[in-house]
């Protein structure tokens, strides 16, 4: 198992000191950039992939989680059961398994969805 990400705190302190090294390790000479404008690109393009990468981890949900609808009918004949998604999913959803190990992600409002879990409910009896 891989180990936990690092928090984008130590991130940050990780990139900082990445950069200071850096900065010391490039000797300047007269025409090249400053070691301080240097420091600041380096420092907003490894920010700039730090960014990128928490915005990455926070739309990567989990598999029980639905990020939209099945819009059209759900077939009562081929379901097998159903859940509801965890509460920290970002969408309130009613997953649907069918015969064939597919999941259908529905909304929980539908009236559709409602007599599809119905039926579920009435043939587990």
């Amino acid at each position: 198992m891989a180990p936990p990400p690092l928090s984008w705190l130590l991130r940050l302190a990780v990139l900082c000191h990445l950069t200071m090294l850096l900065a010391e390790s490039l000797a300047w000479t007269p025409g090249t950039m400053t070691p301080l404008k240097m420091t600041l690109l380096v420092t907003l393009l490894l920010a700039a992939s730090l960014q990128d990468t928490h915005a990455v981890r926070a739309t990567n949900v989990g598999r029980e989680c639905c990020l939209k609808y099945y819009k059209g009918a759900v077939p009562l004949r081929r379901l097998v059961q159903w859940y509801k998604t965890p509460e920290d999913c970002p969408k309130d959803a009613i997953v649907f398994l069918t015969v064939q190990g597919k999941s259908i992600c529905s909304d929980p409002n539908d009236v559709r969805v409602k007599k599809a879990v119905k039926h579920l409910k009435n043939i587990k009896k």
